[in-house]
């Protein structure tokens, strides 16, 4: 097992350069580009920070709660 001062538990180097990921060096290039699409379920108008892939559900904030898979 890695000792955690060496840069992690998951990879990363001594350096604490972890890559991508929640737990890398994410810098962020300002606001998204917002995308507007219709909720699948309630219909209702809203913005994604994604393209919207016709093939796949767009879900608003409350209706994407509900299918969100369980974390336990």
């Amino acid at each position: 097992m890695r000792d955690n001062r060496e840069g992690g538990f998951r990879g990363g180097s001594r350096d604490g350069n972890r890559g991508g990921g929640r737990g890398g060096n994410f810098r962020s290039s300002g606001p998204r580009e917002m995308h507007k699409a219709k909720c699948s379920d309630c219909g209702q108008e809203t913005e994604v920070p994604f393209e919207p892939d016709p093939e796949r559900p767009v879900y608003c904030r409350e209706c994407f709660q509900k299918h969100r898979p369980k974390r336990y």
